[in-house]
């Protein structure tokens, strides 16, 4: 509770003499009392019995660095100033400004009076400096002592009206230190863990960091990170994965050595610190240990999950000799784990460092790519098996680098996933293909299908059907001409998956099932939406003559399309033999380097303008 009789007031004045003068006007023995009484009484006449003049407990400070102590430890001592009078000029440390924005940094609603004999601010000045305050005034110099002590009785009463309201409309914390320690827990913990977090985090490392330079020892940067967990969020929920995330953390810290510091760096991402280890061997004993922590399923919510973490390492101060580099190289460790596989542990090399810089620039490249139009299309030619006829191309992305020439899919499609520009770049395809093939029309040739492989980021996209139906529009291409590849792993058995289809079927385009027996396979969603044409994968192609079950397996998907009504296209033929068995088996249509490697723009009209297109 406050003590309504001893409010608390801070001088802070470079002269000691105005310290005593506040404290001869505000902490007065009974003569002065009734002499600054009577002084009242002339100016203001008979105060209210009723109203007594408060006890004031003054502390004074001679510069504004001391006074902003004071502040800050009647703050800690859960006993904080009411007023401060600041004089304006205290050589050599703070001015009166200064002083005043460093107490209002800790405590915002303390009373401020600037006492000031000199015009070093204007009103306006000052205003611009600490703001339009409603708990800001300004005393002039030399001031009155009946003045003085109106306002410490006006100021003093406000705050603590204000003080006594706060208290009804918010509960405060009964203890200063437990307050400042749940302050302290939350700063430096993770709410969802209760791990350490990233700033404790990074205050360790720094000490750390200090003390094996001091001691001329080592510690190790261990990067945890769980394998697809975006899978299971996107699987499941938000609310799932947190849970898992408690249980691995629950999991993590289970029997940890004291040399080993555990915090959550964020998302599923958790990183170790390993003080005063023997040996690489040792180290690597250590991360074998935490591996084997996830050899068991983690149950949730009735759910068995089956996780497993990749592990990327780095040293001090092998590895890097502050914070962000041992965390960048063990973060490049840990991308490489990833790439091998995951489930699996990677000491930093200088050689993932050079590897990186060499994605960074590849990243930027792709940046400059897509904003120079350095992106063009190749055609791959898809015949009818019944007429050897050229019915339709597949359109494939090419990269003409500037210095470094073509450059095939393969070698940057999974970067350009990585960074955000695979929706960019498949509405770019799109959009150039459609443009290609009215051109072609537009010249009088023989009017054919083109198809377009899109990607799982792009199909999910919600604006995903008009995106297709404005670049029909723009370049003026008849639905019918266009034909939208999707693999199995995109299309999913949902109420979403089907409408999308739907409107595309509506709007008189083409559905084809990409690389079809290496997905899913489910014959369920094959009845359901409504696709024209089934793609076999290369990879049961290439086997024709070799693997018996490949070949039963061509033969099912043959006879399962026909029962469908749908066509079915085998891509990737390489051989006669190939396209014999095909053949035989009454495949509709036939793609591969057999007939064509994939084609320039130039080379395809040469090929669409030939008076035969049989080449079977």
């Amino acid at each position: 509770m406050l003590n309504s009789n001893n409010m608390r007031i801070l001088i802070i004045d470079d002269n000691p003499d105005i310290h005593q003068d506040f404290l001869k006007i505000l902490a007065t023995d009974s003569s002065q009392k009734e002499q600054l009484k009577t002084q009242e009484q002339l100016i203001f006449g008979d105060l209210p019995k009723k109203v007594p003049f408060p006890a004031f407990t003054i502390d004074t400070a001679s510069q504004g660095q001391e006074g902003v102590q004071c502040v800050a430890k009647s703050i800690i001592e859960g006993n904080p100033y009411a007023l401060a009078f600041v004089d304006i000029r205290m050589p050599p440390g703070w001015d009166g400004i200064e002083t005043i924005k460093h107490i209002w940094e800790l405590d915002n609603n303390i009373q401020i009076v600037i006492c000031t004999a000199y015009s070093d601010y204007s009103w306006e000045e000052t205003v611009e400096e600490l703001g339009q305050r409603e708990n800001l005034l300004i005393l002039k110099k030399p001031f009155d002592n009946v003045a003085v002590r109106q306002l410490s009785m006006a100021l003093t009463k406000k705050w603590k009206t204000s003080r006594e309201t706060f208290q009804k409309t918010k509960s405060l914390v009964d203890s200063h230190t437990v307050l400042e320690e749940r302050i302290q827990y939350e700063t430096n913990h993770d709410s969802l863990t209760k791990l350490p977090n990233k700033k404790f985090l990074m205050d360790y490392i720094r000490e750390e960091t200090l003390n094996s330079t001091q001691n001329k020892s080592k510690f190790a940067i261990l990067y945890l990170n769980i394998d697809k967990f975006k899978l299971i969020n996107d699987s499941f929920s938000h609310s799932v994965g947190d849970e898992l995330l408690k249980s691995i953390a629950d999991k993590l810290k289970d029997n940890i050595d004291k040399n080993i510091m555990i915090t959550r760096l964020g998302g599923d991402e958790f990183v170790f610190v390993v003080s005063n280890f023997k040996s690489i061997e040792s180290l690597a004993e250590v991360t074998k240990v935490l591996l084997n922590k996830f050899n068991s399923p983690i149950n949730v919510n009735s759910h068995d999950f089956i996780v497993s973490p990749s592990i990327g390492v780095s040293i001090f101060p092998d590895n890097g000799g502050n914070i962000d580099e041992l965390l960048h190289s063990a973060n490049l460790a840990l991308n490489q784990a990833k790439k091998l596989g995951g489930g699996r542990v990677q000491f930093y090399t200088n050689e993932l460092n050079q590897e990186s810089l060499k994605r960074l620039e590849m990243e930027t490249d792709l940046h400059h790519a897509m904003e120079n139009d350095e992106f063009f299309l190749c055609y791959q030619p898809q015949y009818n098996l019944e007429n050897n006829k050229l019915v339709a191309v597949e359109a494939l992305i090419r990269w003409r680098h500037p210095t470094k020439g073509e450059i095939l899919p393969f070698e940057f499609i999974p970067l350009v996933e990585e960074i955000g520009l695979m929706c960019a770049l498949s509405e770019k395809v799109l959009t150039l293909a459609c443009i290609q093939n009215k051109s072609w029309q537009d010249k009088g040739l023989v009017p054919i299908r083109i198809a377009v492989n899109l990607t799982a980021e792009e199909f999910k996209q919600p604006n995903f059907v008009d995106t297709i139906k404005n670049i029909l529009n723009e370049t003026k291409l008849a639905a019918e001409f266009l034909e939208i590849e999707l693999t199995e792993k995109i299309i999913v058995n949902s109420i979403e998956s089907i409408n999308k289809i739907s409107k595309l079927k509506e709007l008189g385009i083409s559905i084809a099932v990409d690389d079809f027996g290496t997905g899913y396979s489910s014959l369920n969603y094959l009845s359901k939406i409504p696709f024209d044409r089934l793609k076999i994968d290369q990879s049961f192609i290439q086997n024709i003559g070799i693997n018996l079950g490949d070949e039963a397996i061509i033969k099912a998907i043959i006879t399962l399309a026909k029962e469908l009504n749908l066509i079915v296209l085998a891509e990737g033929i390489e051989t006669q033999q190939q396209l014999d068995f095909l053949k035989l088996r009454e495949c509709d249509e036939v793609q591969g380097y057999y007939f064509s490697k994939p084609l320039e723009t130039n080379q395809l009209e040469d090929l669409l303008i030939s008076s035969s297109q049989k080449v079977i």
